[in-house]
Parts: structure tokens; sequence; C-alpha cells
């Protein structure tokens, strides 16, 4: 008996936390996370190649049809990282599921948050969410790449229990300049909480 699996779509179902919910990002929240975008690009653009394209909120909506096409496709799916707060729900950023292989039963994983929204943990609570989540669909390998210069990237991933595995010299260029970056990995075997 085969052990393959493939699925056509993935399905981007809301994930709650403690902190946030995670959800597909819908019209309604285009201008909101473009806000959140134009207001920390500084910050984003210090390990990230891509806020100096993302100019418009045409430009959100074009990244999200992008997104919803992937995991229609079977091979990629983004939430939308939202805090729950006193007022409702406030988007600071997203979680996206890349370079799924079924084969291989793996993907990539990236992240970020607008500079308001960091250091309260949401980052940590919407990997262990997603990270569950694909595991849950069959998945048994996750990798995340940061930058070098990112620690605070590098600490988060080795909270969620993943292992580093080494560096990929020049593997990203931002701001005009090649950048090494750390590679970890989490297995769907490994334990969630490492440090």
């Amino acid at each position: 008996m085969s052990d393959e699996i493939y699925l056509d779509e993935i399905p981007v179902r809301e994930l709650v936390g403690e902190r946030v919910v995670l959800r597909s990002l819908e019209e309604r929240d285009f201008a909101l996370l473009y806000d959140v975008i134009d207001s920390s690009r500084d910050h984003l653009s210090e390990f990230l190649p891509w806020p100096k394209d993302c100019n418009s909120v045409e430009d959100v909506a074009s990244r999200a049809d992008s997104w919803s096409l992937q995991a229609q496709m079977g091979n990629g799916a983004c939430w939308g990282i939202f805090e729950k707060t006193g007022a409702g729900l406030a988007v600071g950023g997203c979680i996206v599921a890349g370079w799924i292989q079924w084969a291989h039963r793996s993907a990539v994983l990236n992240y970020w948050l607008g500079k308001d929204f960091t250091g309260r943990g949401l980052a940590t609570e919407a990997l262990r969410l997603v990270s569950r989540e694909l595991f849950s669909l069959g998945l048994n390998r996750l990798e995340i790449s940061a930058s070098v210069y990112n620690e605070r990237s590098a600490v988060l991933a080795l909270r969620c229990g993943f292992v580093e595995e080494g560096i990929s010299r020049d593997f990203e260029r931002i701001n005009g300049n090649f950048v090494d970056h750390r590679r970890f990995s989490r297995l769907a075997r490994d334990p969630e909480n490492r440090v």
C-alpha cells in the first residue's frame, strides 16, 4: 500500500490561539495590511527583499491573489496574522507556506510582522499553529531560512522546535547585497519546544 499524500488544495482554515487568529486574507484586509507594511517599511526591509516592491493596496491584493492561487494548486498557503485586541482583530503580518513538495512531504515557511506587532509572542504562536496544521495535513519537514543578521528570527525558529542545519551562502539579495542565511528545519517527530 502506498503512503503517498497529495492535496489538490491546501485548506487555509482559521487557526485560533491565545493571542492570535490566523486566517485567509480577504479584500477588506488589504488596505489595513498595506498600512502595516508602509509604516514598517524600514523595519521589514532590513531582512526582507520584497517591501520595496509593495507600494500600494493593489500590490498587497496581487500578493494575496498569488498566495490564494498557490493554495488552490496545493503547493502553498498564506495566513494573515491577526492579533486579538480589546477592539477586535488587528492584522499584523503574514505567515506563508511555500514550495510544498508532496512527494517529499516538505514545505518552506516565511513569516513577518509589522514593527508595532513584534515582541509580544505573536510570531511564536503563529509559527506553532501553522506547523501543527501542516504536520496534520501529512507534511514531515518544515524549513525556515533567515538572514545571519536576523537573530530574532533565529531565536523564534529555535523556540518553536526547529533545528539549525547550517548556512546557505549568498542565499538572498537584500538592498543590493548578497546575504547568507541560516537554515532551520523541524520534522513532524521533533518536539515543539527546544529552548
